[in-house]
């Protein structure tokens, strides 16, 4: 059982982190957000999004994101 969680963790890692350079490598218009981090969708990771931008100021934000099928929070900055 837990082979089979590293194998799913692993593999969801490996396509989140392909999917993040593609995102970085393509071309953005000029309003683009800055994604500083990554965190779980889910009840925890929007309370750690949420209290990384209050404590980084009024320029950070939290929103929400979709990498390969898998949804997101996003602390990001304009």
């Amino acid at each position: 059982m837990k082979t089979a969680i590293r194998r799913l963790s692993l593999g969801m890692s490996t396509a989140i982190a392909a999917a993040a350079m593609a995102v970085t490598l393509a071309p953005a218009p000029a309003s683009a957000q800055t994604i500083l981090r990554w965190y779980s969708y889910t009840t925890a990771g929007a309370k750690a999004c949420n209290s990384a931008a209050n404590s980084g100021g009024p320029e950070y934000y939290c929103t929400t994101v979709t990498v390969g099928g898998v949804r997101m929070y996003a602390l990001a900055i304009p």
